[in-house]
C-alpha cells in the first residue's frame, strides 16, 4: 500500500510541479527531483520513523525505459536516422566509450582499492546522457528543434553501448574475472544486430495488425503493450532492449496505416504517458537521496568530492567531443545538423544530463560490494552536477547565448515550406478528382484551405458557410475531404524525407488532422 501511495503522490505532484515550472520558467523535472529530495529529508528529520521506499533495481529499466523511449522514438523518422548516422556513431557509441574510459580511469585514480573492472563499471553507469532528462528539460528551456533533434537521436541509442559495457564490467567484478575489449565489441555487435532485427520484425508485424484492427482504442492499446513486449523479448535474447524498442517504434510509425483520429488520440495518450512516467522517474531519483546519504556514513564527503570530479571529467570530455563534431559538421555543410556554431557546442555540452539510466544501473549493483554505498552517493552527485544544476541554469544560458533567434528563422522557414507543400498537394488532389466541380466552389475550398491550414481553429467562418450553403454542398464537402487527405499524404511523405524535421511536420499534420475530423463531423 505504501508503494501505491508514493506512486500516486508522485503523479499528482508531477502535474502540480509542471504547472509551477511553466509559471516560473524553470524545468519541472529538476524542480520535482529537488522537491522530493527535500521532502524526504524533512520527513526524516522531524519524524520518529525512517523513510524507506525502494523499487527493485532490476525492474526500474524494464518499467520506465520502454514507454519513455517509445514516446521519444515516435517523434523521429528513418529519414532523420539515415541523415544522422554519423551522429549515432560519434555520439551514441564512440562518445559513450570515451566517457566510460575517462570517467573510469579517474574513478580508479581517486578511489583506492578500486579494480579496473569496477572502475569501468562506474564509468559505464555515468557515461550516457539520459534521453528522458534531455527531452524533459531541453524543450521547455527553449533549445531549438534542430539541436533537440540531434540530442534525441543521440539519447535514443547511447544507452545500448553503456548498458553492454556495464554488464560486462559487473560480470567481471562479481566473478573476479577480467574484461576483454574484444569480448565487449562482439557483445555489443550481437546485441545491436539482434535488437535491430527484432525491432524491424515487431514493427512490421504490428503495423499490419494495426491496419487490420478497426477500433481506435484497441490500436492505441496495442502501441502501449508493444514497447514492454519488445524490450523484454530483446533482453531475453541477450540483445539490447533499448535498440529494439527504438527500431520498432520508428518502423511502426513509418508503416502503420493510421488515420487522423488515431494520430490525434495517440498523441494525447503518449503525451500523458510521457508526463506521468517522467515525473515518477525523477521523483524516484529524489527519494533515493536520503537513504544513500544515510548508508554511506563517514565516507560521505569523499564520495561527494569524487562525484564532483567525475562530473567535471564527463563534462570536459563531452565538450571536447562536441567541439570536434562541430568542426566536422562545418566541413559537411549540412544546415540541419548540430552543433554548427560555438554557442551550440556549449549548449549541447551543457545538455549532457544524466538521469534515470545512471541511477538504475547503479542501484542494480549488488549491495555486498565494498564500494556500493559510495557509488550510490557518487551517482546522485553526478545527477546533481549534470542534471539539476544545468537544468536550472539552462534557460538563463539560452538567453545569454542568443541561439533561439538564430535558429527560429530556420524553423519558421521549414514550417512555411511544409505548410505550402501540404496546401498545394491538397488542392491538386481535389482538382484532380473533382474536375467537374463548379469553379466558384473550387475557389472557395482552395481559399478555405489557404486560410485555415496552420491555424489553431478548425471551424468555418460565417462567410464560408454561406458560400457552401448551395445545392452542391455535399460535393463540396467531399472535395474538401479529398483535399485534406491529399495534404495528409504529402505530410506523411515529408515526414520520411531527411530534409524535414519530423517534429515540425507533426505540428502541421496535427492542424490538418483536426481540420479533417471537423470536416467529417460537418459532413
Amino acid at each position: 500500500m505504501e508503494v501505491l501511495f508514493v506512486l500516486i503522490g508522485l503523479m499528482l505532484l508531477t502535474v502540480i510541479v509542471m504547472a509551477v515550472g511553466d509559471k516560473i520558467g524553470l524545468p519541472w523535472p529538476v524542480l520535482l527531483t529537488l522537491l522530493t529530495a527535500i521532502s524526504v529529508f524533512v520527513y526524516a528529520t522531524f519524524s520518529s520513523g525512517e523513510f524507506e521506499f525502494a523499487v527493485p533495481a532490476d525492474l526500474i529499466l524494464p518499467i520506465f525505459l520502454p514507454p519513455l523511449l517509445w514516446a521519444l522514438a515516435r517523434k523521429t523518422s528513418w529519414g532523420v536516422i539515415r541523415e544522422q548516422w554519423m551522429t549515432i556513431l560519434a555520439l551514441s557509441v564512440l562518445l559513450v566509450v570515451a566517457t566510460t574510459l575517462a570517467v573510469g580511469f579517474t574513478a580508479w585514480a581517486f578511489m583506492p582499492g578500486l579494480g579496473i573492472a569496477a572502475a569501468i563499471l562506474i564509468g559505464a553507469a555515468i557515461a550516457p546522457p539520459d534521453p528522458v532528462a534531455v527531452e524533459a528539460v531541453a524543450e521547455p528551456a527553449g533549445i531549438p528543434r534542430r539541436i533537440i533533434s540531434v540530442l534525441q537521436v543521440e539519447g535514443l541509442f547511447n544507452d545500448a553501448a553503456s548498458i553492454v559495457a556495464f554488464h560486462l564490467a559487473l560480470e567481471a567484478v562479481t566473478s573476479s574475472g577480467q574484461m576483454h575489449a574484444g569480448q565487449a565489441v562482439m557483445r555489443f555487435l550481437y546485441s545491436a544486430a539482434v535488437a535491430a532485427i527484432l525491432g524491424l520484425v515487431v514493427g512490421r508485424v504490428s503495423s499490419w495488425f494495426i491496419g487490420a484492427v478497426h477500433e481506435v482504442v484497441a490500436r492505441n492499446a496495442l502501441t502501449w503493450v508493444i514497447p514492454f513486449a519488445v524490450y523484454i523479448a530483446a533482453e531475453e535474447l541477450g540483445a539490447s532492449g533499448v535498440i529494439a524498442v527504438v527500431i520498432a517504434a520508428v518502423e511502426l510509425h513509418s508503416r502503420a496505416p493510421v488515420q487522423a483520429e488515431d494520430r490525434l488520440s495517440g498523441q494525447s495518450f503518449w503525451e500523458t504517458v510521457e508526463l506521468l512516467f517522467t515525473g515518477v522517474a525523477f521523483g524516484l531519483i529524489g527519494l533515493t537521496v536520503f537513504s544513500a546519504v544515510d548508508a554511506v556514513g563517514a565516507d560521505l564527503w569523499h564520495a561527494v568530492i569524487v562525484g564532483v570530479i567525475l562530473s567535471l571529467v564527463a563534462f570536459l570530455v563531452r565538450m571536447a567531443w562536441m567541439y570536434t563534431f562541430y568542426l566536422i559538421n562545418r566541413r559537411r555543410g549540412k544546415p540541419r545538423l548540430a552543433p554548427l556554431r560555438r554557442q551550440e557546442v556549449l549548449v549541447m555540452s551543457w545538455s549532457g544530463m544524466r538521469g534515470l539510466v545512471t541511477l538504475a544501473l547503479v542501484l542494480s549493483v549488488p549491495s555486498g560490494l565494498s564500494f556500493y554505498n559510495e557509488l550510490t552517493v557518487i551517482a546522485l552527485v553526478v545527477l546533481l552536477m549534470t542534471m539539476v544544476i544545468p537544468g536550472l541554469l539552462l534557460p538563463w544560458l539560452m538567453r545569454q547565448l542568443d541561439i533561439t533567434t538564430y535558429s527560429q528563422a530556420a524553423t519558421d522557414k521549414m514550417r512555411a515550406t511544409i505548410t505550402s507543400r501540404a496546401r498545394k498537394a491538397g488542392i491538386a488532389a481535389m482538382r484532380s478528382k473533382y474536375e467537374e466541380l463548379d469553379p466558384d466552389i473550387a475557389a472557395n475550398i482552395a481559399q478555405w484551405f489557404e486560410d485555415r491550414l496552420g491555424e489553431d481553429e478548425d471551424g468555418e467562418d460565417a462567410t464560408t458557410r454561406m458560400k457552401m450553403a448551395i445545392e452542391a454542398r455535399e460535393l463540396a464537402l467531399a472535395a474538401r475531404t479529398t483535399a485534406l487527405a491529399g495534404a495528409q499524404q504529402e505530410l506523411l511523405r515529408l515526414r520520411r524525407d531527411r530534409e524535414f524535421n519530423p517534429m515540425i511536420v507533426d505540428e502541421v499534420l496535427v492542424d490538418v488532422d483536426r481540420m479533417s475530423l471537423g470536416a467529417k463531423k460537418r459532413g
